[in-house]
């Protein structure tokens, strides 16, 4: 007995759109993850200290740390979430990546009063 090949027959019957490329999936945005958030710049006297913690969406600790965030901007890019919190603080001590580069972009201008954002 032979096997019927029906898998030829098939994809000629296909039209060329199907052909062309698959359908992409439809993903739904995903919520905000909210949780714990964690900035991991130097200490800014008077606006916000390393290893401050803030709980809740990542929007609610931007809008906390605003008055650090309207003096430095690069703050911003140094609030992690605690999912990434270990690599983060491992990056920000490596050269060659942007936490290393905004920590001393942040550290610099503080010293010197002139904002580098």
């Amino acid at each position: 007995m032979t096997k019927k090949d029906t898998g030829t027959s098939e994809k000629t019957n296909m039209t060329a759109a199907e052909t062309a490329a698959p359908a992409q999936e439809v993903v739904p945005a995903k919520p905000e993850p909210s949780g714990i958030w964690c900035y991991i710049g130097p200490n800014l006297a008077g606006l916000i200290q390393s290893g401050k913690v803030f709980r809740g969406t990542r929007a609610k600790a931007l809008k906390e740390a605003a008055a650090a965030i309207e003096k430095y901007p690069l703050v911003k890019t140094l609030i992690v979430s605690g999912e990434n919190l270990a690599d983060s603080r491992m990056k920000v001590k490596t050269p060659g990546n942007a936490l290393y580069k905004n920590y001393q972009r942040i550290a610099a201008s503080r010293e010197t009063g002139v904002n580098n954002g």
